[in-house]
């Protein structure tokens, strides 16, 4: 007999509320060997998802341990951990649209690295996955728009082309209808045939006696039973399992165990032959054009930031004061500065000012596109976790508090207590989940930024209520938000904070990528999850409190911009990123330039940019919901 690759030993957890344990799981020992389909059954609330769960090393067990190939599971590095063992939960929900084809290609995460380009081998394999599946047809079909059955086979497929050596599956079957569930599991025997094990959840009684090696039933969270189905599926243990009698009759043409209800009439189940007929295409597909390719990702990437520099290169010819483009570039390039003519020395004002209007859209748009993935809410933008808030605050208490302001290099005071008030809002809420006082999902950890933003609004309102008329004049200017610098000095003290948040960002896009589809997904193909969710807030917080300590607040760019590169290039985190940088930049340069080109009232005051985004970005923030119709 064949040593186990993964076994659990003495596992014990449970789970407390209000200080009360509600369930309590007592495992002694469960292994699942080389190439055996092994089915764990038992009745709802039993522990089948807990048990699996404690299996994957997402959840932590209260004692005992689970060693998969020799090695201590909770030793083991998550991506090392998701290349031999594979976690498919129970529902899956991506956030952005994805296609089939790239859901597959995401089971592949823990066998690529870099930028996670699909290889001659990486196609193969999920080509292979799909054509098992019958789902070549569905390559480019969005996967929102499949239906339960197809969805799940899809996310099967994206399972079995992570090619682990043990394959967890929690509830396989749901939403397939009694054809494909015996098709499932006949791609599972083959799997199995070739050395793959499998550990899978359900509730189908007679399909697993049909399909299983072995089998395991829990009861209230203990084993009562491990072996041959034929052994486990007596109706004295089925019955006491169930709280129903039930009657185990034998298959006649293969011995298994048939269970079915105490009634007097029923129906025996259909053993149609099960290929889908869209399946039969001759070899593997070649769904390339859903895959990340090395060209496709240049390209896409150059036109973006051939649009950006386009607009970058006219943005400083246009404003209130009209510049001859010939003679300022001729003055600027030959003659010394102090001799330059009025129109000259308003170009070279605003170049910088074009500079930092990028520097800030890059910054503000690329912290919204990885804040709406890692907390899986596409509303989520700079300001939801009340960082941008956070940072703000940080910034008036130096600007209404003249002796706290100072200078540390090319750094303001401004900046410093700005980015010390947003690394401190994403402390304390790290803390408060760590905790456990906000709970350790992603809906507490929105609630309290939520909290945190209107705490902060709260008491910036409380500065400016006891500031003096001048300074509140100061305040609510930079709360208007604007590009008003009027040198590199800014931009250059902002650079800094915003470049090394923004690369911190796109480093972690592959993850993002599968933090989309959950936590314990994400977990399953080698992401750790806690640790890739603190590097986006803490890169998010640099990058946001770089540029509001110097532009103030500017709203709806990290809302707005990443659902527009979406509708563009999709959901692929790794063209989503880069893009939202360079479309970031060249919204917030053009909305500059537009704002310094009006005058309010006659009065020659510039429009603050903070106000024209809001204003312009609403009603095209609203037309895109209405599209989208979310």
């Amino acid at each position: 007999m064949p040593e186990p690759l993964l076994i659990a030993r003495d596992l014990g957890f449970g789970y407390v509320a209000e200080g009360n344990t509600t369930f309590a799981l007592d495992l002694d020992t469960l292994d699942v060997r080389p190439g055996e389909v092994h089915a764990l059954l038992g009745p709802n609330g039993c522990g089948k998802s807990t048990t699996l769960r404690l299996l994957a090393g997402i959840l932590t067990p209260r004692h005992g341990e689970v060693v998969l190939l020799g090695r201590a599971l909770g030793r083991l590095p998550r991506l090392e951990l998701a290349r031999d063992l594979a976690f498919l939960p129970q529902q899956v929900v991506p956030l952005f649209p994805v296609t089939v084809a790239e859901l597959v290609l995401l089971g592949r995460h823990a066998r690529q690295a870099g930028l996670g380009l699909a290889t001659a081998e990486d196609r193969a394999t999920a080509a292979r996955a799909m054509r098992d599946f019958g789902l070549e047809a569905y390559a480019e079909r969005p996967f929102d728009t499949l239906s339960g059955g197809e969805r799940q086979k899809a996310l099967l497929a994206s399972a079995l082309a992570q090619q682990a050596r043990v394959v967890l599956l929690d509830e396989p079957t749901t939403a397939l209808d009694l054809h494909h569930q015996v098709g499932l599991l006949r791609i599972l025997r083959r799997a199995a045939a070739e050395g793959t094990a499998f550990l899978l959840a359900t509730h189908d009684l007679t399909l697993a006696a049909q399909f299983a090696d072995r089998a395991t039933l829990l009861v209230g969270g203990r084993r009562v039973a491990t072996g041959a189905p034929s052994e486990v599926f007596t109706a004295d243990r089925l019955a006491r399992a169930y709280g129903e009698k039930l009657r185990v009759l034998s298959d006649p043409a293969t011995s298994a165990p048939i269970i079915l209800p105490n009634v007097e009439t029923s129906t025996a189940p259909s053993q149609s032959e099960i290929r889908n007929p869209k399946s039969e295409i001759s070899g593997l597909a070649s769904p390339a054009s859903g895959f990340l390719s090395r060209g496709r990702y240049a390209t896409v990437l150059t036109a973006f930031a051939a649009a950006a520099l386009l607009v970058g290169g006219f943005a400083p010819f246009f404003g209130a004061e009209s510049i001859s483009v010939g003679p300022a570039l001729h003055e600027m390039v030959t003659r010394d500065p102090s001799h330059w003519a009025i129109g000259t020395q308003i170009l070279a004002l605003r170049v910088p000012r074009v500079a930092m209007a990028a520097l800030a859209g890059m910054a503000l748009a690329v912290v919204g596109a990885a804040f709406q993935s890692v907390l899986r809410n596409p509303l989520a933008e700079p300001y939801t976790l009340g960082i941008a808030g956070a940072a703000a605050l940080g910034a008036v208490i130096p600007i209404s508090l003249p002796a706290l302001a100072f200078a540390m290099g090319p750094f303001s005071g401004v900046q410093v207590w700005a980015l010390a008030f947003a690394l401190g809002s994403v402390f304390l809420l790290a803390r408060l989940c760590r905790l456990g006082w906000i709970g350790r999902s992603v809906t507490g950890l929105l609630l309290a930024g939520i909290t945190l933003g209107l705490t902060s609004s709260a008491l910036i309102l409380l500065v400016r209520f006891v500031a003096a008329p001048l300074t509140v004049s100061a305040l609510d200017r930079w709360m208007m938000g604007g590009i008003e610098v009027t040198g590199w000095r800014d931009v250059f003290a902002a650079a800094p904070f915003a470049l090394a948040g923004i690369g911190a960002l796109l480093l972690r896009a592959r993850d993002l990528n599968q933090l989309e589809f959950g936590e314990e997904t994400a977990l399953g193909r080698g992401v750790e999850a806690a640790r890739a969710r603190r590097w986006v807030l803490v890169g998010g917080s640099l990058a946001t409190a770089g540029v509001v300590s110097v532009t103030g607040p500017i709203g709806f760019v990290g809302l707005l911009v990443p659902h527009l590169v979406r509708r563009l290039v999709g959901g692929d985190s790794r063209l989503v990123l880069p893009g939202a940088i360079f479309s970031g930049a060249a919204l917030l340069i053009v909305a500059d330039a537009a704002a310094r080109s009006i005058s309010i009232a006659g009065r020659g005051a510039e429009l603050p940019v903070g106000i024209l985004t809001s204003l312009v970005g609403g009603p095209l923030f609203l037309a895109l919901l209405m599209r989208k119709k979310w």
